[in-house]
């Protein structure tokens, strides 16, 4: 039993001799070199960077009406229909006045009527054949019939609803051979030409904006295209819940502008001192964003940044880097540990 303890323990120790020597024949892996790359490096510098807060708003007309009936009658025509173009004054709707119209031919009667006695009251009381107070009568009745005459017209006014100003047809709400009833709302229409954005800026963003203020306006319905509008008016009042102000923007007349578009408008705040890179030197990894670091052995590094605003193919960084330190301008190059022939220095951010 002893006997064949010792064999085993002979034949691991022969085993391990011969694994040894086996490793030791194996020839050891050398490390790949590293790659060499020829880019352009920037020198980081912090530059004046302007402080934007962008506003979100609605484009709304400045003038918009409610066209409603002021009397009870049928509708008779209905002479436009929504995205008709109208000029002010123009006939938009015509109710039945045929009531109206005998209403007023009995008023001219009576009118006609209380004249002629007037009149004739008139040269009797001349030559005192009539008392004063049958000539103030005949006066009196007169004046009643020339009211009632004013009032039969303006009633047969009310039948004809017209366009308050010029403008564009954008609902129509009845139609012929309907019954309308005074206060009720027949047409919508607006001022297509006069438009602006009516945005709610904070509190804290107000400071920013005073009335009279051009501002640069963008539309997303009208892409690459800025327009330029004025700060027309600041309500004094603000919403108590959310702390903001409604700022209405008036805008230029602009082709393809149309009320309920949505738009933005920015706000310069200052300018902040920061660090700015050109697009082309971060990378994007999902949620993580990266820059090349070239020190000073010439070996770029990636280094893991915090992205602050970006505008015009440049990103302001936050944190990561500090000036002075180099980066590659073209990210796209790089490779972790690889040694960098630079060609070319560049002082600040580039565009």
């Amino acid at each position: 039993m002893r006997t064949t303890r010792w064999q085993i323990v002979a034949l691991l120790l022969l085993l391990t001799g011969c694994g040894s020597k086996q490793d030791s024949n194996v020839p050891a892996v050398s490390a790949a070199p590293e790659a060499t790359i020829q880019a352009a490096v920037l020198e980081v510098k912090l530059s004046d960077v302007p402080i934007r807060v962008e506003v979100t708003g609605q484009v709304e007309t400045v003038y918009q009406a409610t066209l409603s009936s002021r009397i009870q009658g049928t509708i008779d025509r209905v002479l436009v229909l929504e995205g008709s173009e109208v000029k002010k004054g123009q006939t938009l709707i015509e109710l039945d006045n045929r009531d109206l119209q005998a209403e007023l031919a009995r008023a001219v009667a009576e009118i006609d009527n209380a004249t002629a006695n007037f009149s004739r009251m008139k040269s009797l009381y001349a030559d005192d054949a009539v008392s004063k107070q049958e000539m103030e009568n005949a006066t009196r009745a007169f004046k009643v019939a020339e009211a009632n005459r004013k009032a039969v017209l303006a009633q047969l006014s009310y039948t004809v609803v017209r366009a308050p100003f010029d403008g564009v047809i954008t609902e129509k709400k009845v139609e012929a051979g309907e019954l309308a009833s005074p206060g009720q709302a027949l047409l919508k229409m607006e001022d297509a030409n006069r438009l602006r954005l009516e945005a709610t800026v904070s509190e804290s963003d107000l400071k920013a904006i005073r009335r009279g203020d051009r501002i640069g306006v963008f539309i997303d319905a009208l892409p690459n295209q800025s327009l330029t509008g004025v700060v027309s008016l600041i309500l004094p009042a603000g919403d108590p819940q959310t702390h903001t102000f409604t700022v209405k923007v008036d805008l230029p007349k602009t082709p393809g502008l149309k009320s309920g578009m949505f738009g933005r408008l920015q706000l310069d705040k200052g300018v902040n001192r920061t660090i700015v890179l050109p697009s082309s030197a971060v990378i994007e990894r999902g949620e993580l964003t990266s820059v090349f670091v070239v020190g000073p052995d010439h070996v770029a590094r990636m280094r893991w940044v915090r992205v602050g605003r970006r505008s015009n193919q440049q990103a302001e960084i936050l944190s990561g880097i500090n000036e002075g330190e180099q980066v590659l301008i073209d990210a796209s190059r790089g490779a972790d540990g690889a040694s960098v022939q630079i060609h070319k220095t560049v002082s600040g951010p580039t565009s």
